[in-house]
């Protein structure tokens, strides 16, 4: 859809040698802040010399020294080859006059398909901040640099740290505080977590040989995805193996640290595999176990992530240097081009889109919430499969914590032996969950989402296929999926989540104080029962109006005028309101079920 031109300034307030400056001392001050934190936690490690001469000490210098000195030598490095680096561009290109005939008439034609660019929005790169910080090529690395060094601590905490979780800092930061803010950064800001993630970091940095200079080689095969396994579907299934085994191994209940070790180091690890064989950020599109979870979650949020400010500009611009890359930028690590741009869905929020388009076309817009979710015309089969799984995932979560899923678990593992397999793989005594009934009751959700699909279809007397109308109303899902799995994770984090106070001073157990809050006692358990149960309920509730909203709006621009459309809309918004009544009665009936609090929720 041709989109009307906006005047983009020709030079930048921030165009002055202050400016020039802060390029170059910023970082120098991120280089400078991982010594200081290196040094930090080397003095206290020197401190205890019963510690130091241990068999932790040596795993903490094994792993300490050689990454930061490895991060510091790169940072170094970008740092001398971008000291004269201009970062501010003198303003956009003239336009090509094609944009204004053969642009217009190539855009229009696809007018529906981009529907999305609707209603109001509201450009940040229309403020000369947003537009000066998204040029900057150390703009990423900063937002990335304090996670990397937060969960490289989690590595190393817990392997060498106490086998107390609530004092260890792996399982506390991990499980207490970051997966509930990683929820919230999803339906807040979409992939937020995927420009901080310190684990495409660190492969990132390897493959590029650089921090955020603009290296000439990379060290990676460079092999190309195979497309016909280009598919959310993986995805997924990475994300429910990852959560089988975290229940089994409990290691979010929270269990040892060293499993939240491992699972941390395993991940890096992967993804530093995916980064040397396959070029840009393939993990992140296609083996990263969250990239289904953050992607449809992000459609609850209001922001568009970058994309074409002018799509006729687009269609005639020849060097595609937003994909493609040029001297000054990688190109899009997600594979996507801002022309053609939908949805937030793959939007990573790295700018590299937006440092090399030479015409300065590309936007990070904010708008209403909600609208990723139904506006996009082209809806997908893979993904709306994945939310089906996603929901069943998520009533697994909360049926289990039921009694009687406990009974029929433990009774199923002895009647097929599961119990005996479990104890070799070093499983819990009980051998929860057993993974016939954990998959049973994930695949019910897509089975039920097909029914009601087919249901539909007869609805339409068979002029809407089935698979069309699972493919656009499984979108009408994704709110109450994203708000219902924040409830899940609320507990746990409002109830433990303060104890992070004491172990950011004391991340091992060792005894240390480095912030003075090692002999706080914080804990919300005293007060959070008394209220946290209708917080839960609330999330529940505002989800499905969200659902039941997005399902409306799906009806009225995908099915408008075909018939049986009406009869249809009130079988889906019936099937969102079922959805959340169990969730609701579940939450209800396992709190009341609950010994220590007649409405508390499990813990």
């Amino acid at each position: 859809m041709a989109t009307p031109q906006r005047k983009v300034p020709t030079t930048s307030p921030y165009a002055r040698p202050l400016y020039k400056w802060l390029d170059r001392l910023a970082p120098i001050g991120l280089a400078l802040f991982m010594l200081t934190v290196f040094v930090d936690y080397s003095w206290w490690m020197v401190q205890s010399p019963a510690r130091m001469m241990s068999w932790r000490g040596l795993i903490f210098f094994a792993i300490w020294i050689p990454t930061t000195l490895f991060y510091v030598i790169m940072a170094v490095k970008d740092i001398v080859q971008n000291w004269n680096s201009r970062w501010e561009f003198a303003g956009p290109k003239a336009r090509n006059p094609l944009a204004d005939t053969i642009g217009v008439q190539k855009a229009d034609s696809q007018r529906e398909f981009f529907r999305s660019v609707t209603g109001k929005r509201y450009d940040l790169t229309q403020r000369p901040f947003f537009r000066w910080l998204f040029h900057r090529r150390w703009y990423q690395f900063a937002a990335q640099l304090p996670n990397v060094i937060i969960f490289n601590i989690v590595i190393i905490a817990g392997l060498i740290g106490v086998v107390n979780p609530n004092r260890n800092f792996a399982t506390v930061i991990t499980w207490y505080v970051w997966f509930g803010v990683l929820f919230v950064l999803m339906i807040g800001v979409g992939r937020a977590w995927c420009l901080i993630c310190p684990f495409s970091a660190q492969a990132e940095w390897v493959q590029r040989l650089g921090l955020f200079g603009k290296g000439k080689k990379l060290l990676t095969l460079g092999l190309k995805w195979p497309q016909k396994y280009s598919t959310l579907l993986i995805s997924v299934f990475f994300f429910l193996g990852l959560t089988w085994a975290e229940e089994f191994y409990n290691i979010a209940g929270p269990g040892k640290p060293a499993f939240t070790s491992m699972l941390v180091a395993g991940i890096i690890i992967w993804d530093l595999f995916y980064a040397l064989t396959f070029e840009r950020r393939s993990f992140c599109h296609y083996g990263c176990p969250l990239n289904g979870v953050i992607g449809v979650v992000s459609a609850v949020a209001p922001f568009e992530g970058f994309r074409a400010k002018d799509r006729s500009l687009c269609k005639t611009c020849t060097t595609k240097e937003c994909m493609k890359g040029s001297e000054r930028s990688y190109g899009c690590g997600w594979y996507e081009y801002p022309g053609s741009m939908s949805s937030n869905f793959y939007c990573g929020l790295t700018g590299e889109c937006f440092k090399g388009c030479p015409y300065e076309n590309i936007g990070l817009a904010v708008h209403a919430p909600l609208k990723e979710a139904y506006q996009p015309r082209k809806k997908r089969f893979d993904v709306a499969i994945a939310v089906t799984l996603m929901m069943g995932a998520l009533f697994f979560e909360v049926i289990n914590a039921t009694p009687q899923y406990a009974a029929f678990d433990t009774w199923l593992s002895q009647t097929t032996r599961w119990d005996v397999v479990a104890k070799l793989l070093d499983g819990q005594v009980s051998a929860y969950p057993n993974p016939l009934d954990y998959m049973g009751i994930i695949l019910l959700w897509p089975l039920f989402g097909w029914g009601v699909a087919r249901l539909g279809s007869l609805l339409s007397r068979g002029h809407i296929a089935a698979r069309e109308l699972l493919t656009r109303y499984a979108y009408g899902w994704i709110p109450l999926f994203g708000l219902g799995i924040l409830a899940r994770q609320l507990p746990k984090v409002l109830t433990n989540g303060p104890t992070i106070a004491q172990v950011i001073s004391d991340p091992f157990g060792f005894g240390w104080n480095m912030l003075g809050t090692a002999h706080l006692h914080l804990y919300a358990r005293n007060f959070a029962p008394d209220w946290i149960l209708y917080v839960q309920l609330g999330l529940v509730v505002v989800g499905g109006a969200a659902s039941m909203f997005v399902t409306q709006k799906i009806t009225q621009l995908d099915f408008h005028g075909r018939p049986g459309a009406r009869a249809i809309n009130w079988l889906m918004q019936g099937v969102i309101v079922l959805q959340m009544g169990l969730l609701l009665a579940l939450y209800f009936y396992i709190a009341l079920v609950d010994p220590g609090h007649p409405l508390s929720p499990p813990f």
